[in-house]
């Protein structure tokens, strides 16, 4: 039975005769083998109608460009630009709207030219990027300016792609007009240094996106939708402001359907907020949306680290927007909609904002690592039809899960969703394992979020729970189970270090915030070392020293949450010295040498060490043997992140059958 809680966002909403079930938008997102030489692969439709099936109002399919001459980055897009399409490619992407458009959800799809940023070796030829203005970037690549006619013929080849994409099913598309790409680079004054009618004040350089949406309007018909996204702010200097893009705003309304308030530059995706990050507030671009909302009277889409269906129903009924689009919150749980419709909100998994991706280096002569996109919340993102056709299993089986951390839970109620008896043992008092210290980190509410949204599932499931309950080899046997999947987790590892027992570990430290004195010095550099260190310096206003070992700090997180974390760390006054071995703590100092083998002294009031966690492998080997199928998975295996305890839990489930 559907849930009134969230009225605003459940109010259908009707442009042009589509009617939006819900306010709630799939923004376009990749995922793995989403395309193949330009035709929808089997995985990217199964992921797409996983989203419309969860209840997304519209899905967006991913950034899809509009020639095959300038406009492409990467091969991730469709081909929808030629006008010669064969019979397979079309009934392809026909497919793939079918399945959308089959659960109530309106098909959409992104179309973009990414003009100056492109490369000589991405263009077909190796031709000179075009853009707006003629200029030699920092990497030495020379852009073209693009003159009145080439204008012309980039604005045909939106409208041509923008047909086809009609023809091919979809009931509207949206015009990429942020992040730094080609019809941003129009509107910002920081790329845009014409001195013709299609440059100087907003009006003349709005002049380009009014063409391109002109000849859309003009070839696809008064009923095909026309989606502009756009950065409310560029949020860099020299770059587009709010009043501006208000302007703008006001301008492009008579051309366009719907407004998607977005921020920042992709090739400054963090810094600017164009993906924000777990240290930015929910919903950082609400206030622009809000701004232009005020100013036009079409629908505006707010997009930004939504993740909470509450912030979405008090943004819409605050008038500050009129849709939200959720991005990486589709990975963490492509059922968002139908969980908050249904009154199930409580077991949403949350985007911690951890970057299930990297993007893409802008220059294809780098040869980077290849890397699955995945999500650290949800085993199924991007696995969608492999798992779908798992075998189902063939009787109901009684599974033991021992340990109540992320893995064990993500077992237990994995393996109770197939319809297996589920009995979960905890020695501790609470389910969630290492993650009560989320309940004292602001910086992890999200991570709070997802544990609690763990237990809300492992309840729904009917998982019997057994807390203050240390299984061993008696209760295997007494209980006689058909599996067991041992998750025990892991414990801090110790640096041997003369003096380490007067400090503590991270995580023991939050047990304990009201610490006397202003010098910390923490033993360890990586990402629990950096982001407790972080933490503890705005609680505290203590003045925190780290020492790594390493030649830098936080090398175990990704690139995206470095660009986060270290400037905010620079700029709360934290200091960090690598290459440096330490070799001794006393009550009040930290001795340790330098990268150049110097002895140094670091003044300390309270010590604390994060070397990492090594796993209980000692519970793993005393009850091992007490059932013939016994599997052990997360820390209990090799402690690791949440995203190897949440997979391996998963399949551990999902292997018994």
């Amino acid at each position: 039975m559907a849930c009134n809680k969230f009225t605003h966002m459940f109010t259908p909403y009707t442009i042009r005769g589509v009617t939006f079930k819900n306010r709630v938008f799939a923004s376009p997102v990749t995922t793995n083998r989403i395309v193949e030489n330009g035709y929808p692969t089997p995985e990217g439709i199964d992921a797409y109608e996983t989203r419309a099936r969860g209840g997304f109002a519209q899905v967006t399919v991913t950034e899809s460009f509009i020639d095959n001459e300038y406009s492409a980055r990467h091969e991730h897009g469709l081909n929808i630009w030629s006008r010669n399409m064969t019979t397979i490619h079309a009934e392809s992407i026909m497919t793939l709207t079918e399945a959308i458009k089959a659960h109530g959800a309106v098909a959409s799809i992104q179309l973009n030219h990414v003009g100056a940023v492109n490369h000589p070796n991405t263009v077909i030829g190796h031709k000179n990027p075009i853009g707006p203005s003629a200029f030699v970037r920092e990497d030495g690549v020379q852009v073209d300016e693009m003159t009145i006619e080439m204008m012309e013929r980039v604005a045909g080849n939106y409208a041509e792609a923008a047909w086809n994409c009609k023809a091919l099913g979809f009931d509207m598309v949206m015009l990429h007009a942020g992040h730094g790409w080609l019809l941003s680079q129009f509107l910002s004054p920081r790329s845009n240094r014409r001195t013709d009618e299609y440059g100087g004040s907003i009006e003349n350089r709005a002049r380009f996106p009014i063409m391109v949406c002109r000849k859309i309007r003009e070839l696809c018909g008064p009923d095909f939708l026309i989606e502009m996204r756009i950065s409310g702010s560029e949020r860099i200097e020299g770059g587009m402001e709010l009043p501006e893009m208000i302007r703008f705003s006001e301008i492009i309304q008579e051309y366009i359907d719907i407004i998607h308030v977005t921020s920042g530059i992709y090739h400054s995706h963090v810094e600017t907020k164009a993906f924000s990050s777990m240290f930015d507030k929910h919903g950082c671009n609400l206030d622009l949306a809000a701004g232009i909302k005020s100013a036009v009277r079409i629908p505006v889409v707010a997009v930004g680290g939504f993740n909470d269906p509450q912030q979405i129903e008090e943004a819409i009924a605050a008038g500050q927007c009129d849709f939200v689009a959720l991005g990486r919150q589709q990975f963490a749980d492509p059922e968002f909609c139908n969980k908050a419709l249904t009154g199930r909100e409580d077991q949403i998994a949350p985007c911690l904002r951890c970057s299930c991706f990297n993007p893409l280096s802008p220059n294809p002569d780098e040869r980077p690592i290849p890397e699955l996109w995945h999500c650290t919340v949800n085993p199924w993102a991007s696995r969608e039809l492999r798992w779908r056709q798992a075998p189902r299993p063939i009787g109901r089986r009684r599974v033991l899960v021992i340990g109540g951390g992320v893995s064990g839970m993500y077992a237990a109620f994995t393996a109770a969703e197939r319809g297996h008896s589920v009995t979960l043992c905890e020695r501790a008092s609470a389910l969630g394992g290492l993650l009560w210290f989320t309940d004292t980190d602001t910086h992890k509410e999200s991570l709070r979020r997802f544990r609690d949204a763990l237990i809300a599932r492992c309840t729904y499931t009917g998982v019997a729970i057994m807390l203050n309950t240390e299984a061993t080899r008696e209760t295997i046997e007494s209980m006689k189970p058909d599996a067991v999947i041992c998750a025990v987790g892991s414990q801090p590892r110790i640096p041997a270090i003369k003096g380490i027992e007067k400090a503590a570990h991270a995580l023991d430290a939050y047990r304990d915030l009201s610490i006397p004195g202003r010098e910390v010095v923490i033993i360890g550099g990586g990402a629990i070392g950096c982001e407790s260190g972080y933490f503890f310096t705005e609680h505290w206003g203590a003045k925190v020293r780290i020492l790594e070992m390493r030649d830098d700090i936080c090398k175990d997180s990704n690139d995206s949450q470095r660009r986060a974390l270290i400037p905010r760390m620079r700029q709360v006054g934290m200091i960090w010295d690598c290459g440096v071995t330490v070799k001794e703590v006393t009550d009040q100092v930290v001795l340790y040498l330098d990268r150049d083998g110097n002895e140094q002294f670091a003044g300390a009031d309270k010590v604390i060490y994060a070397a990492g966690n090594i796993a209980n492998t000692d519970i793993v080997k005393s009850l091992e043997g007490a059932c013939p199928v016994f599997v052990v998975t997360g820390d209990a295996k090799r402690a690791r992140t949440v995203r190897q305890a949440t997979y391996e839990g998963f399949c551990a489930a999902m292997d018994i059958i």
